[in-house]
């Protein structure tokens, strides 16, 4: 699938996407079942790839004050998708940028219970996308080529849970874990209207899967 925000892309573009999609999810290039969903957010990049369908995050909270207990000790908060939304909810990349960043689009009305939650709820002061990314580190921390959006942190992403196809393994569930060997976690932000966006990190999305 390729999430196309505008439904323009010219044929060679169109090309590229399915030689994107064929080869991420491991297919021969021209058997993928590609389809185009347009995802209507001018804030996205003109085409996504989609890696597979969104399941779980995995983020590390900022500590309580008074939490004196060893870091290493903590536990992981997950955001767990339910079937409903998962099916209608995607973590694609952009292969336009040079790093391939990583985009979670959340379908339904998820976004509610996220803006409640991650915004309305969280008494820190919003940031713009950018400058997350800046403090998050790593090469995407790096690059000033973020939307003009402001952001709220909820936690840093440790891991990602989705499911796909590909060629070899079938329906599969893929467990992805942030900052295994550069430690540069991206910082997992929600906007006002309850889209979820991940600022810096250190990671790139080549065929074999999401890496870092």
């Amino acid at each position: 699938m390729k999430v196309d925000r505008s439904l323009n892309l010219t044929q060679g573009e169109l090309q590229k996407g399915d030689k994107e999609y064929s080869d991420w999810h491991w297919f021969e290039q021209g058997n993928a079942p590609v389809k185009v969903v347009d995802w209507n957010d001018n804030d996205m990049p003109r085409m996504l790839i989609e890696c597979g369908k969104l399941i779980r995050l995995h983020l590390r909270m900022p500590r309580a004050r008074d939490n004196k207990g060893h870091p290493r000790r903590e536990r992981d908060t997950m955001i767990e998708f339910s079937k409903e939304v998962s099916g209608n909810s995607h973590i694609a990349y952009d292969p336009n940028q040079p790093d391939e960043r990583l985009y979670l689009l959340i379908g339904g009305r998820a976004k509610e219970a996220l803006k409640r939650r991650f915004w309305d709820e969280n008494g820190v002061d919003p940031l713009p996308l950018k400058e997350m990314a800046r403090l998050a580190g790593g090469k995407h921390g790096k690059r000033g080529d973020y939307p003009n959006v402001m952001v709220k942190p909820a936690g840093v992403l440790t891991a990602v849970v989705y499911h796909t196809t590909k060629k070899e393994d079938g329906p599969s569930y893929y467990i992805h874990k942030m900052g295994e060997l550069s430690h540069h976690f991206p910082i997992l932000c929600v906007d006002q209207r309850g889209r979820l966006w991940l600022a810096g990190g250190n990671y790139t999305c080549p065929t074999p899967g999401i890496t870092d």
